[in-house]
């Protein structure tokens, strides 16, 4: 227990701790564009693990369905309806994300 609240503790003076790290330094000219774009290369890693996720949830979601209308198939319609939803839903994340990597490539 004791450790549960140590490292709980430490988790919450992190968060507290990370807006210190987000100023700016006072004063300084703006860096000219050079080297590596941290938002393209941020924006790839988000779709390239966003699209991941989704194909791993989709599959899942997919795979639950068929095995419950295999196992009850006087249920097919309800799951099926279901099963609709939760892949547009899936997929909105996925939209989502790529919402995100345009805002970030655009940083």
């Amino acid at each position: 227990m004791l450790k549960k609240t140590v490292l709980v503790t430490l988790v919450a003076l992190v968060c507290l701790a990370l807006p210190v790290l987000a100023q700016e330094t006072a004063g300084g000219a703006p860096a000219a564009r050079t080297g590596v774009r941290w938002g393209a290369l941020g924006a790839a890693f988000l779709l390239g693990i966003a699209a991941a996720a989704g194909a791993i949830g989709q599959g899942r979601a997919t795979s639950a369905a068929a095995d419950g209308i295999s196992r009850n198939p006087g249920a097919a319609g309800p799951i099926r309806t279901m099963t609709v939803i939760g892949l547009a839903l899936i997929e909105s994340l996925v939209l989502y994300a790529l919402l995100i990597a345009f805002l970030i490539r655009n940083l």
